[in-house]
């Protein structure tokens, strides 16, 4: 008997049980060390003392609910005796037919599982529905990776369609060209200096906030407000130095 290959097959059945617990786990184990000392017959005796000392169990209930919960799952067969003398019937795994070959392996049920089918279908059937939630998740975040590289791609589009059409409008002007602009409009070179200055430091947005269309419009804005301001500004200039002025010579060495 190929112990490893049984204790693989309880591992893997277990794995996939979500009900197994810890005392389901320490009771298989007991059963299997007596199946182990029994020289894995068919079948073996049990006495009810002895399971719950190798498993540590202590209460009688629990013992008997882990013993029908391995029954119920497939993990033993279980067949109480009510003879004080005689002990309660175990063979495990009913579902696969445990014998030794030439080889001292055991042997499947054919009918019911290929030779190369897993030893727990319930496993299996676990990790393929485990590759499949992967692969569906991976498919998704394909998918958003896509919709936003395409999002991404559209707003470079936009940006550089916004660029394209400030350079074919000539935003931002050559500083030569802003010069010649002012001076045709009777304008000065400091205002024209002025005008440069304060659009490349905002980045040639109007507002602080739009792009700039037409810097020739701007530059015409900029220069009828400079008149205006240089116009106020001349207006209300103080007359109290003024009053100081006089075009009268005096002599102050005369009396008074």
């Amino acid at each position: 008997m190929n112990y490893i290959k049984q204790l693989t097959y309880f591992f893997n059945k277990a794995t996939a049980d979500t009900g197994l617990t810890p005392t389901h786990s320490s009771l298989f184990m007991a059963l299997f060390q007596l199946w182990n000392q029994a020289r894995f017959t068919k079948s073996i005796q049990i006495v009810r003392d002895e399971a719950m000392r190798l498993s540590k169990i202590n209460s009688k209930a629990t013992y008997h609910k882990a013993m029908a919960y391995l029954h119920k799952n497939g993990y033993i067969d279980y067949q109480p005796s009510y003879n004080p003398f005689k002990g309660s019937a175990i063979s495990f795994f009913p579902d696969r037919i445990v014998t030794t070959d030439t080889r001292n392996e055991p042997v499947q049920n054919l009918s019911t599982r290929t030779i190369n089918e897993p030893y727990n279908k319930q496993y299996s059937n676990h990790i393929i529905n485990h590759n499949m939630i992967t692969q569906s998740r991976d498919k998704k975040n394909e998918r958003d990776e896509k919709k936003s590289s395409q999002v991404v791609t559209v707003l470079s589009k936009s940006n550089k369609e916004k660029d394209s059409s400030q350079k074919e409008k000539g935003v931002p002007p050559q500083r030569l060209q802003v010069e010649e602009f002012f001076i045709s409009q009777k304008s000065t070179l400091i205002e024209a200096n002025r005008f440069i200055n304060h659009y490349t430091a905002n980045g040639w947005l109007v507002g602080g906030k739009s792009p700039m269309k037409d810097w020739k419009a701007s530059a015409k804005n900029w220069i009828s407000n400079s008149i205006n301001f240089n116009h106020h500004a001349n207006n209300t200039k103080s007359n109290r130095s003024q009053q100081l002025s006089t075009t009268t010579n005096k002599n102050y060495f005369e009396p008074l």
